[in-house]
């Protein structure tokens, strides 16, 4: 199985378009109606399980001086802000040329996320201003909080709250960690429901409200939604190379 570092680093593109925790089974059901030429398709190893340590592993030892990143994430930023997570921490401004900070220019408070309309919106202005730059569009989805559900308030927030949603250190979290660790998701948030304690963050809300259904169900909406999105970009520039991950 090919890893997915390797892949971006070494493979060559003009765009990468980085869906974010998006799983390769449900890529492969949905893209089908949407995009062409998805029957090369590959299932790749990721790195890392979130953000920070992701960007670390992938881009750490880089620095690409010919790469613009759209960033719908704060996470990836140009303000040299630099979330982190336990021992692990990322400046995003030290490994690109630039950084677009799509996500507080257009952080939507309504969906608690930046919609992919807003992405391309940035992408495309930048992508035609700079033609000899290569570059990554992040869009935050199918990652929750779920448009399609709309008006759940997500646990992600500006990058000036990222080191303190990063680094919780109350009892009840630590707690948390370790059930998790004995038990899946769905059940720590069962008992904390019995113990009076309801989760606070966007999926935990979901679950509550619509059952493991619903979260799948928002999950595969978003993922539609973004693929439109990004079927706009691949037919505006059908002699670039563009690689999806």
């Amino acid at each position: 199985m090919i890893h997915q570092t390797k892949h971006i680093i070494e493979d060559d593109w003009d765009i990468l378009i980085i869906l974010d925790a998006c799983r390769y089974d449900l890529f492969g059901q949905i893209s089908k109606g949407i995009l062409k030429n998805t029957d090369d398709l590959k299932k790749m190893i990721s790195p890392a399980t979130h953000t920070v340590e992701w960007l670390v592993k992938t881009f750490d030892k880089q620095y690409f001086s010919d790469v613009i990143y759209i960033s719908s994430n704060p996470f990836i930023n140009s303000k040299g802000i630099k979330p982190e997570q336990g021992k692990v921490s990322f400046i995003g401004k030290d490994h690109f040329k630039r950084i677009i900070d799509v996500w507080d220019k257009s952080w939507n408070q309504d969906i608690s996320t930046v919609h992919p309309i807003d992405v391309n919106k940035a992408a495309i202005v930048s992508i035609d201003l700079n033609p000899k730059y290569r570059h990554i569009i992040h869009y935050m989805q199918p990652h929750s909080p779920y448009i399609y559900y709309g008006g759940l308030k997500s646990h992600m927030h500006p990058v000036q709250n990222l080191q303190k949603n990063l680094n919780p250190t109350n009892e009840l979290s630590v707690f948390s960690k370790i059930l998790k660790i004995i038990f899946s998701q769905e059940t720590v948030w069962r008992i904390g429901h019995n113990l009076g304690r309801d989760p606070t963050w966007d999926l935990g809300k979901l679950w509550l409200k619509y059952g493991k259904e619903g979260i799948i169900k928002g999950y595969k909406e978003d993922l539609k939604l973004v693929l439109n999105h990004v079927k706009k970009i691949v037919d505006l520039y059908p002699n670039k190379k563009i690689i999806i991950t």
